[in-house]
């Protein structure tokens, strides 16, 4: 009867504490996966003011509190605990079963450790029980948590440099404690090649987004030291799924002076992998903003953009291109071929006006092409009168004018069609003879006797 009350208890207990672990704050919970088996395991961690640290861990096969303050050295054997920093302390609880323990290890003033050991209220011999139990349990507890992580990483390293400490990486459970690691190994001198192998270790072992994206922003400078890094700093940040996450690594490494022309064209490879039109956006808008851009990336801001589903997001991104730089031919061919894809009339307009107002470089094959975008994209003759009142501003050549007349016949409705022509009336006049035919014969094209004498009449 009294066990099986104390089963119910414990049982009680294990449910209380778990609702704490879901709701408490500053906490990490993580599922991770791998090949060949799945490890589930929750952990928590506060902080107090006055330095202390308090851990709370679960899994199917081990649970455990632990309270402690000061930086903590553990032996080369991970079985137990040879230094704590002055005025610092550890202490360790486990209940199982309805069976508690615990130990207690101190430093005084001068850093000499008084180590204590219970079972339940009872305080045990600590060197014939309590050593073996913190044997048994420490090696779980440095792998699930951040103690004594600073010395561990150095003592792997000075074994075997980084790939030890990569090593031992692969035996911890926890994203928030491997990128601890990942970050106490960095601020060793590497080189290239162990730069390299922690940058794709990093992508491989940290499944957290937030945690990933976190060490490749801090460590930037040194992970896109050379075109090696680079590479391996594209492939780990192509693992993070959120495209929230990547925007703030690619945000940084945008900001960073010291990536140049190159180097940038190959980190925008990584934005392809943004799913999300507003992110995308941003992206290139960032880019646009904080760089000067060679012809080259111009040419990708463009093609990147025609990914953009949405015809706002894409129209934003294809203004911001002709405020910030000029189009060069293959820029040019490029622009069209993306700005083929918005479907609306309005966004097309939007951008044709813009692109009219500032950047259009008058070739007559560009204005061919530009009047069959016209054609083929924007079905409301409203519209496109806007586009051929803009165009009728333009100096445009007599075989120019010619081309612009013949093509507003497109334009179905007489009250904009005679709109269209009276826009271009003063530049006729002006023009030869050829150029007064094809107005006339675009005229000969409305119905209404009243619009197409006004068109007439503009004439002189």
């Amino acid at each position: 009867m009294y066990s099986i009350k104390k089963a119910s208890n414990y049982i009680v207990a294990s449910f209380l504490l778990t609702l704490c672990l879901i709701s408490a704050p500053h906490s990490w919970a993580q599922t991770s996966k791998t090949k060949t088996k799945s490890v589930s395991f929750s952990y928590h961690s506060d902080k107090d003011a006055d330095g202390s640290t308090r851990v709370k861990y679960k899994s199917k096969t081990n649970n455990f509190d632990i309270e402690y303050k000061g930086d903590i050295t553990i032996s080369n054997d991970d079985k137990d605990i040879i230094g704590i920093s002055k005025g610092g302390y550890i202490e360790i609880r486990k209940s199982s079963f309805g069976n508690r323990r615990r130990i207690v290890i101190e430093a005084n003033s001068n850093g000499q450790l008084t180590k204590s050991y219970y079972v339940g209220r009872s305080e045990k011999n600590y060197n014939s029980e309590g050593k073996a139990w913190l044997s048994e349990i420490l090696p779980e507890v440095v792998r699930t948590t951040t103690i004594g992580a600073e010395s561990r990483v150095q003592r792997f390293y000075s074994k075997g440099g980084a790939s030890g400490v990569l090593t031992e990486i692969s035996n911890i459970k926890s994203d928030y404690v491997k990128s601890t690691y990942f970050k106490l190994l960095i601020r060793n001198k590497l080189t290239t090649n162990e730069l390299v192998s922690t940058i794709q270790k990093a992508g491989v072992e940290i499944k957290s987004d937030h945690y990933l994206s976190g060490i490749l922003q801090e460590n930037q400078k040194a992970f896109l030291a050379n075109d090696k890094t680079v590479a391996a700093y594209i492939q780990a940040t192509k693992t993070i799924q959120s495209d929230h996450y990547m925007t703030n690594v690619l945000k940084k490494v945008i900001n960073d002076a010291s990536i140049n022309d190159d180097q940038m064209g190959s980190l925008l490879e990584i934005s392809k992998d943004v799913k999300s039109d507003h992110y995308m956006t941003q992206i290139l808008k960032e880019i646009m903003d904080k760089r000067t851009i060679n012809a080259k990336n111009t040419v990708r801001i463009i093609e990147l953009s025609k990914d953009i589903q949405s015809d706002h997001y894409k129209t934003v991104v294809l203004k911001k291109v002709i405020d910030k730089k000029s189009l060069p031919s293959d820029a040019y061919t490029a622009y069209m071929k993306t700005l083929e894809d918005v479907r609306s009339d309005h966004y097309s307009t939007e951008v044709i006006k813009k692109l009219l107002d500032s950047k259009f470089d008058g070739k007559t094959s560009s204005l061919s092409s530009l009047l069959d975008l016209v054609d083929q994209n924007i079905s409301s003759d409203h519209y496109t009168m806007t586009i051929f009142k803009k165009l009728a501003k333009q100096r445009l050549s007599d075989d120019q004018l010619v081309v612009t007349l013949n093509a507003a016949k497109t334009i179905r409705s007489d009250h904009y069609l005679s709109q269209t022509l009276l826009a271009f009336s003063s530049s006729v006049n002006r023009a030869s003879e050829k150029v007064k035919q094809a107005y006339k014969n675009t005229a000969k094209t409305i119905n209404s006797d009243s619009y197409y004498g006004k068109a007439i009449k503009a004439l002189n």
